[in-house]
């Protein structure tokens, strides 16, 4: 990658829901007050010197009414942006290597916390510090009773500035109107033009990563891994997970948003073997885009994390030092559904404890790999007629799987479902977590004509916890007896046919168990 921006990102139309979960930061520049608004993902501007210096920051995020503990203000003179005070709330102190919580409610200036530039300002005093560890754009809001404020141009819009090393290099303002024209007639005269009008981009980028994951290879099995809901990707835990560190540029016309990774587990070590990046119009339609690790993570892009000073394999990976905690890897095969969307069959899940790169611990859901592949080749599921597929009436599985005919019956449960529901009454969820849990999952999936069940679907995937809980049905039910009688057409031949099943969980007991 030859294009180096390290940026702060922004999403003014998240602006009016942060100041409503938290208290912004203020900053007074020619005798105005204005709110700044950043990027969700950086919960503030002094946030960014902690995540630069690597040090810990003092704020009890979870305090009171601000989710980030503490509100700043700043002051704009000669063109740079000064720290000038911080109101903290339960704040924490350090002695020697421990941290003890102190008073509430305070308000201190920043060298209080020891915050310093990064480089020598003879400016600089306790409570005039030259925010020069950050680059980025911010947006200024008016703050006003005055009638006359409120009639004037500065209330009518927003003012951008686009800040590197704590100088302004660049001061836009947009009135409301403004702001519309740009997003019909997208304008990139300038950075702070270009970061508005590709506002659009960066959210698909989002979308690009909850849509995919990071490759992996163990023992020359390839899989997903699964990041953890608070990271991007886990290349992205590399940079603390903060945007501002990663080379990757919103505003690149090639590549875009978090990078994502290639892994290899080898030796109970995990490397990164690989990087690219994404670009495209939506999360369906995206091209991966090919990144030089030793450009990507090298010594002159991010100053205080070498990747040149860690081991590499044979095959010249990085070993992923950085990388703790619990992880799941997902192993199966990618498919195209009838609406022609990317799918991907999980056939086995793995369950790794990882601390500074080593696998701890290692399991397997529901058994080994040997196991499951002496399985797969002997109850490999196929259709018998891709081009005469059926389906039974159902508004939720024809949106996931497209529109079929009707066949004349509809695939049963060989002992009527009595027998179906009476399996799952006497095998309910074992994990704890669905203990005391009331929920409905719904289930697409195919019986070909020799009787055969394949192609699971879970219809309500639901977010969260609930996602986790449709997925442990899902298992549950591809472990009962699949007995079932195929659904047959009009000239009573035995069809492939979409059928879907349906329960209610009760406390981990799956009841009212259904199929049409």
């Amino acid at each position: 990658m030859k294009r180096i921006i390290l940026s702060l990102l922004l999403i003014s139309s998240l602006s009016a829901f942060a100041q409503k979960e938290q208290d912004p930061d203020t900053l007074v520049w020619n005798n105005r007050h204005y709110t700044v608004t950043v990027e969700r993902d950086v919960p503030s501007l002094v946030m960014v010197y902690f995540q630069r210096t690597n040090t810990p920051s003092p704020f009890n995020f979870w305090s009171a009414n601000l989710n980030r503990g503490h509100v700043a203000r700043f002051e704009i003179l000669n063109n740079e942006i000064y720290l000038t005070r911080i109101d903290a709330k339960r704040y924490r102190t350090r002695t020697g290597n421990l941290w003890t919580e102190s008073g509430i409610d305070t308000s201190v200036a920043p060298g209080y916390f020891n915050i310093k530039p990064l480089e020598t300002h003879p400016e600089t005093t306790d409570d005039l510090v030259i925010a020069d560890w950050f680059s980025g754009i911010i947006e200024l809001t008016l703050i006003t009773n005055d009638k006359k404020e409120l009639k004037s141009t500065e209330a009518k819009g927003n003012r951008y500035l686009h800040i590197i090393d704590g100088k302004i290099v660049d001061n836009v303002f947009i009135s409301t109107n403004d702001r519309l024209q740009l997003q019909k007639n997208p304008d990139t005269s300038s950075t702070i033009s270009k970061f508005l009008t590709l506002r659009e981009r960066y959210l698909n980028f989002h979308q690009r990563c909850a849509m995919d994951r990071e490759a992996v290879d163990f023992d020359g099995h390839k899989g997903l891994f699964e990041h953890q809901p608070d990271n991007m990707t886990l290349v992205m835990d590399f940079f603390g997970n903060n945007p501002l560190r990663t080379p990757s540029a919103w505003n690149s016309s090639t590549s875009s948003g978090a990078p994502f990774g290639s892994w290899i587990i080898q030796n109970d070590s995990l490397f990164l073997s690989d990087i690219s990046t994404h670009s495209g119009d939506d999360p369906y339609s995206f091209i991966s885009h090919s990144e030089s690790i030793t450009t990507y993570l090298a010594d002159s892009i991010i100053d205080d994390i070498p990747y040149n000073h860690r081991p590499l394999n044979e095959n010249g990976a990085i070993f992923a030092d950085w990388i703790d905690g619990n992880y799941v890897i997902h192993y199966g095969n990618w498919e195209s559904s009838s609406l022609g969307l990317p799918t991907y069959n999980v056939y086995k899940t793995q369950k790794l404890r990882i601390k500074d790169g080593i696998i701890l611990s290692s399991s397997f859901t529901p058994s080994s790999f040997e196991d499951d592949e002496k399985e797969l080749a002997t109850n490999v599921f196929n259709i018998c007629n891709e081009n005469g597929i059926w389906s039974v009436d159902d508004k939720q599985l024809a949106e996931n799987v497209g529109n079929y005919k009707q066949p004349k019956t509809n695939p049963t449960y060989k002992g009527g479902k009595p027998t179906f529901r009476s399996w799952f009454l006497n095998n309910p969820l074992t994990d704890e977590r669905a203990k005391d849990r009331l929920f409905r999952v719904r289930l697409g999936f195919m019986v070909n004509c020799n009787g055969e069940a394949g192609r699971w679907i879970i219809l309500n995937k639901g977010k969260g916890e609930l996602f986790e809980f449709a997925n442990m049905v899902l298992d549950l039910v591809k472990t009962m007896p699949q007995n079932w009688e195929p659904a047959k057409d009009k000239k009573g031949n035995n069809v492939d046919c979409w059928q879907i099943m349906e329960f209610t969980v009760n406390n981990g007991i799956l009841t009212n168990a259904n199929y049409k």
